[in-house]
C-alpha cells in the first residue's frame, strides 16, 4: 500500500488445478463471492484508491518429486472429469 508491501506469505495448501468459473482476478473491485455471507450486501468492494503499480512473482517450481507427481495426478483427474 502507498509503495509499502503490507502482507506476504505462504498457502500452505489449496486446491489443485480447480477454479471456480464465477471467481475472477478483479483489479478495482471484487466481483466474486465474499469470503463471509456477512459482506454479501457490500458488494462489489470498490476500491476508491490508485493503483500505481500491481506486481505478480512467478518463481521458479519449487515442489518435491512427490508434490509434482499428485499435482500431474490431479490435474489429470480433473481434465478426466471435465469431459
Amino acid at each position: 500500500m502507498d509503495g509499502t508491501a503490507v502482507a506476504e506469505g505462504r498457502i500452505a495448501q489449496t486446491v489443485g488445478v480447480r477454479f471456480s468459473l464465477d471467481e475472477t482476478f478483479d483489479v478495482g473491485s471484487d466481483m466474486g463471492t465474499p469470503v463471509v455471507e456477512d459482506y454479501l450486501d457490500k458488494m462489489p468492494f470498490a476500491f476508491t484508491g490508485t493503483l500505481k503499480k500491481f506486481v505478480v512473482v512467478l518463481e521458479p517450481e519449487n515442489l518435491t518429486p512427490e508434490e509434482r507427481k499428485r499435482l500431474l495426478e490431479e490435474e489429470a483427474r480433473a481434465l478426466m472429469s471435465a469431459h
